[in-house]
């Protein structure tokens, strides 16, 4: 496989890395985190830089030809990975991964897509329920011409900002996916670990057109899961290579006894596993968006088994090697690196949250474990 990055692809990395070093400053996003408290629940959306993103056609490159730029899943991957670098509070996972690109994918709402790549519209996905993972409680049935949608969906990414929600349901005993508008849904505001917008949604007698019926059927649940993990485990790997890099340039000018601690036998052994365990989750994190890649494009490169075990493989490693690599770089900061005006932290607690979403590394490591069973 080739790693080597496109021209095109590298554009999009040297613009959005552009974008988000102007807005995510340290000191920024510590205004914005001391805004967000001040004014209410405490989660942060920088709306500034993800209109700045979405101005500049950062998230229009990764749309299908012929209005987009057709860098998709894997143009998706290297965006991510940048917003994980810069610790952004911008909704790339909810907004493209969960929002934005599977309704292109579905198609038969151009108009909502066009909106959301201009940065005026926003919408997510609810994957995740009360009880067990596997379980779709949420129904769906047929009334006339509308559908009405029952349930309930918990901590849904931006599911109190986002003007459309896309909803799995079971239809008729099988998984479809619908987008609801958010004014036919009660939407309860959550604080989580990494300060970024998440909610509790309830679906009673929720009653949508016959267009809002996306798609239908198991696959197309099973890749908006995947899309959504992979795009996880890609903001992790950012969140884990400037980690490790704050720690190198830490420890390089850090003295003591006259000498920088990373002379040091213990603290330079520490610092390559964190080093190694960020290059194995980028590694993975690639090759799973490459693989996607090719299935969201027609290939036949890997069956869709194969696919969605190595997503469960890169989000194994974002949750597992990312957390390794987190309390290494903490330790190594030593006190500092517990200081919440010192930006480490912003790391860590980013990396925990990513570490907790759509699937621990436990979950993952089952569904390896299922795939190479069967």
């Amino acid at each position: 496989m080739d790693f080597e990055l496109t021209e095109e692809q590298q554009a999009l990395v040297e613009l959005v890395d552009r974008i988000l070093g102007d807005h995510c400053g340290n000191e920024r996003l510590a205004e914005l985190e001391k805004e967000a408290r001040g004014s209410g629940l405490g989660s942060v959306h920088d709306a500034q830089a993800w209109r700045a993103l979405a101005a500049a056609g950062a998230i229009g490159a990764l749309l299908p030809e012929p209005d987009g730029g057709d860098l998709g899943v894997l143009g998706l991957a290297l965006l991510a990975e940048s917003a994980g670098r810069h610790t952004a509070y911008i909704p790339v996972v909810a907004a493209i991964a969960l929002g934005v690109l599977p309704l292109a994918r579905f198609g038969g709402h151009d108009d909502l897509v066009a909106e959301v790549a201009a940065g005026t519209r926003l919408i997510t996905a609810a994957l995740e329920e009360p009880g067990e993972p596997a379980t779709l409680a949420t129904t769906a049935r047929r009334d006339g011409d509308t559908y009405v949608i029952d349930g309930a969906k918990t901590m849904v990414p931006y599911g109190d900002l986002a003007d459309s929600v896309l909803i799995p349901a079971a239809l008729d005993g099988r998984p479809a996916l619908f987008l609801v508008p958010r004014s036919a849904l009660t939407a309860t505001p959550l604080l989580t670990t990494g300060l970024q917008p998440y909610a509790d949604l309830d679906l009673e007698a929720a009653t949508v057109p016959e267009s809002a019926l996306v798609a239908r059927g198991g696959d197309a649940l099973d890749w908006l899961r995947d899309l959504g993990e992979l795009t996880l485990a890609a903001e992790a790997s950012g969140v884990c290579a400037e980690a490790v890099g704050m720690t190198a340039r830490y420890t390089s000018t850090r003295k003591q006894f006259g000498e920088p601690i990373a002379s040091f036998q213990a603290v330079a052994q520490r610092a390559a596993g964190a080093h190694i365990d960020a290059q194995v989750l980028r590694l993975t994190t690639l090759r799973a968006a490459w693989l996607l890649d090719d299935e969201s494009r027609g290939g036949d490169t890997a069956e869709r088994a194969e696919v969605s075990a190595e997503v469960a493989v890169a989000k194994f490693h974002a949750g597992d090697a990312g957390s390794r690599v987190l309390h290494a770089a903490q330790h190594l900061h030593g006190g500092i690196g517990v200081d919440t005006d010192y930006p480490l932290h912003r790391y860590f607690v980013r990396g925990k949250q990513i570490e907790q979403t759509l699937g621990t590394a436990t979950r993952q490591l089952l569904r390896i474990g299922a795939h190479l069973a069967e």
